[in-house]
């Protein structure tokens, strides 16, 4: 019997058992469910997250042309389910940094790729801004499909460097540094709305040029 296997029957006898209280029951459950997905998710974590974050399994098969940077995106995609084990249970805690750094950096792996084959532009850095930042600028600029997925990245990856950068100069003495905690709630609320939007975008994107 496989670990999963056995995950499942030990799920099974907890339901059927009369023996556990009910909270323990509902929680042993839930932390059993999320090891589920966790050993599911490692058959590609690329797709298991992708298609968590849109809702849909209808994606584009990236790892068809993706080549070297889908090994990458895996990675960094299973970084983000070591975390959070789906995208419904993200919270506003210091854990969404680590989340959001690793989420940038799988979808910087589908950026690099739409610039160099879907594009066939080399990326540029854009004005003062870092080149893997700039890579999601010069989409946006370009006023292709992925436009919008690249104005949402380059957002994001801004909210991501605020939650970073927590130390701060005091406006009332500046040759003093201060903590200033993130507004994880309001970052949260951007990944929730924006990310799946910008995934969406990139998934149309792929799917219009390689259908051609």
């Amino acid at each position: 019997m496989s670990y999963l296997d056995t995950i499942i029957e030990s799920k099974a006898t907890i339901e059927a058992s009369s023996d556990v209280p009910t909270n323990q029951k509902l929680l042993l459950i839930e932390l059993i469910e999320e090891k589920r997905i966790q050993i599911e998710a490692k058959a590609d974590t690329f797709h298991y997250l992708y298609s968590d974050i849109v809702s849909s399994s209808d994606i584009f098969d990236y790892k068809a042309q993706l080549d070297g940077f889908y090994p990458a995106a895996q990675e960094h995609a299973g970084c983000c389910v070591d975390i959070f084990v789906s995208f419904s249970k993200l919270t506003p805690t210091v854990e969404l940094q680590n989340w959001l750094s690793s989420a940038i950096r799988m979808v910087n792996c589908i950026v690099t790729h739409y610039l160099q084959e879907v594009l066939n532009v080399e990326p540029e850095k854009q004005g003062d801004y870092g080149m893997e930042r700039s890579r999601y600028k010069q989409v946006e600029r370009l006023n292709v499909k992925a436009s919008k997925a690249g104005r949402i990245m380059f957002n994001l990856y801004g909210e991501r460097n605020t939650m970073e950068h927590q130390i701060k100069t005091d406006p009332n003495d500046t040759g003093k540094k201060i903590f200033v905690p993130p507004n994880y709630k309001r970052t949260l609320k951007q990944i929730n709305k924006r990310l799946p939007e910008a995934l969406i975008n990139f998934d149309e994107a792929y799917k219009n040029h390689y259908s051609n």
